[in-house]
């Protein structure tokens, strides 16, 4: 029996080709969760991690040191993920980050906006500096309209942040009528997350306590990625 076979039709084998090239391209090359746990708990990483809490940690103790704040609780967080695969249309620029944050909460006596003023003296003098957007003076200027425009319509929630010189990090500063003060909730160790070392804190709980005390709730917060594997070039 004679076979014939018919010849391709035009722009089908460069489709077939197109075809290869993309399932080649989004084969995934993510690190699988035995290699990302591994890399989470690296030596490397586990020492990177102990020196950014560290830095961390005295950069807001330099921040708060004198001001007129009482220390009522301290929420941390180290987490570490894997980056979704790089593919043809690469999703991260990681394959693996793990980050570091911790949130300080301070009950404060008298008016507010005097202990706001009192924490940016303090933070100026600790070398931070003020975060162009989010000033003392624009936090000012919010109070003294009352949080509204001359016609009434509600500005924006106020904000005050600095930049640490040099390290490429923020300390923000919170209150209730700024960002909200709900301590971030622990994520749970599922892919992709690797590593999960944390301390979370009821801050409702916190909030009772000071309201009880008749002061002010006020936190300082900051944050750092300390440790990230590339994808292979």
């Amino acid at each position: 029996m004679l076979v014939v076979m018919a010849a391709p039709r035009p722009g089908a084998c460069a489709t077939v080709a197109l075809l290869l090239l993309m399932l080649t391209a989004c084969q995934s090359d993510a690190p699988t969760p035995e290699e990302a746990t591994r890399a989470a708990n690296s030596a490397a990483a586990r020492a990177a991690s102990a020196a950014s809490a560290a830095e961390i940690g005295g950069t807001l103790s330099a921040a708060t040191r004198a001001a007129p704040l009482r220390l009522v609780a301290t929420s941390t967080s180290d987490i570490c993920h894997a980056g979704a695969a790089k593919g043809m249309w690469p999703h991260d620029d990681y394959r693996l980050s793990c980050g570091f944050s911790e949130i300080r909460y301070f009950g404060a006596d008298g008016d507010l906006l005097s202990v706001l003023r009192a924490v940016d003296r303090r933070a100026k003098a600790a070398g931070l500096m003020p975060d162009t957007t989010s000033t003392i003076e624009d936090v000012e200027r919010y109070y003294a309209a009352n949080g509204k425009t001359d016609d009434g319509l509600r500005l924006p929630l106020p904000s005050l942040g600095y930049l640490v010189p040099g390290r490429g990090f923020t300390v923000r500063i919170g209150w209730p009528d700024a960002a909200p003060l709900d301590n971030p909730p622990v994520p749970d160790l599922a892919w992709p997350i690797v590593f999960v070392a944390a301390h979370s804190v009821d801050v409702d709980a916190v909030r009772r306590d000071l309201r009880r005390r008749h002061q002010q709730l006020v936190t300082i917060s900051s944050g750092i990625t300390y440790h990230e594997v590339p994808w292979p070039s």
